[in-house]
């Protein structure tokens, strides 16, 4: 079975826009929920926004613009977030590429969840798109605007793989933390059967082999599937798996969608993996939790 480390350590990522005081207010729903003892608070200033700082008009600029919004969000995080929560506000300015000062800060740090704020109909491939999902050196949780400031319902999609075990361990302590219901989903990608399912009764011998094959998974946590009920699906080819899991997700009202991310995760040019980045591209009701392959892209 899966070991995964404790939530200890979350780094948000605000771009000093409206998402910011949701991901402020989720940040802090979620490290009281979970009982996580640390959350930074980190806004990259990207230099070339401004004027030119060998100007002498402008004398200390930078350092004095950088404490300015320091202030400002320590003072919507005190707003927002219960005493004895240890917070930490940290603003830098970047030469170069903002994206590039976040997931160096990961590098660097012990950070275990990275949140990333995701406005809808915004392009996923963009300034806290791609390139930080793929390199950041923690797994991540995408929030949407307005999310539900509740941990009720979970779905967890799983392919039992090790990463959907990761996924799932990740889910399940949640679930104990919070009390939520937890369900997973499962896709059975027929194309990549030597069989595919083409009657009902090679459909209901494929359904019952699943079945097998998720009790055979939940034997690992001493879990039933009365325990831990599961969806399963045969992928028809007509609708994508990211498509059919936000589908799923929306139909079971989750509040949170936890998800393995599959492949090598280290080159921007790289997926997460076909699934979760086309889910990371949706606008997605519910914050949804990426596993990361970790393995691939150790800190160091």
């Amino acid at each position: 079975m899966n070991t995964i480390k404790q939530l200890n350590t979350l780094l948000v990522c605000l771009d000093l826009t409206e998402i910011d005081e949701h991901l402020i207010q989720y940040a802090s729903f979620l490290s009281e929920a979970l009982d996580t003892e640390r959350v930074i608070f980190l806004h990259a200033i990207q230099a070339y926004d401004l004027p030119d700082k060998k100007s002498k008009k402008y004398p200390g600029l930078q350092s004095t613009l950088s404490q300015t919004i320091r202030k400002e969000i320590t003072n919507a995080v005190s707003e927002r977030f219960r005493r004895g929560t240890k917070t930490e506000v940290i603003t830098k300015i970047e030469d170069e590429d903002a994206a590039e000062l976040i997931i160096d800060f990961t590098r660097k740090e012990e950070v275990d969840l990275t949140l990333i704020g995701q406005k809808f109909g915004e392009d996923r491939a963009g300034r806290y798109g791609q390139k930080i999902a793929t390199q950041v050196q923690s797994d991540l949780l995408f929030v949407p605007e307005n999310p539900d400031y509740s941990l009720n319902k979970i779905l967890c999609a799983i392919d039992f793989s090790r990463q959907s075990e990761r996924a799932f361990t990740r889910a399940l302590d949640i679930q104990k933390a919070t009390g939520a219901k937890l369900t997973c989903y499962y896709i059975y990608d027929t194309s990549k059967s030597y069989f595919p399912a083409t009657t009902l009764r090679s459909s209901s011998a494929l359904e019952k082999n699943m079945e097998k094959k998720y009790r055979k998974f939940l034997k690992k946590f001493d879990l039933t599937p009365d325990q831990v009920p599961c969806h399963f699906e045969l992928n028809d080819q007509i609708r994508g798996h990211a498509e059919r899991i936000n589908r799923q997700a929306e139909a079971e009202q989750a509040h949170l969608l936890v998800i393995g991310c599959r492949g090598q995760t280290s080159k921007v040019t790289s997926l997460l993996g076909n699934v979760t980045e086309n889910i990371r591209r949706m606008d997605m009701d519910m914050p949804v939790m990426i596993m990361k392959n970790l393995k691939t892209n150790p800190k160091g």
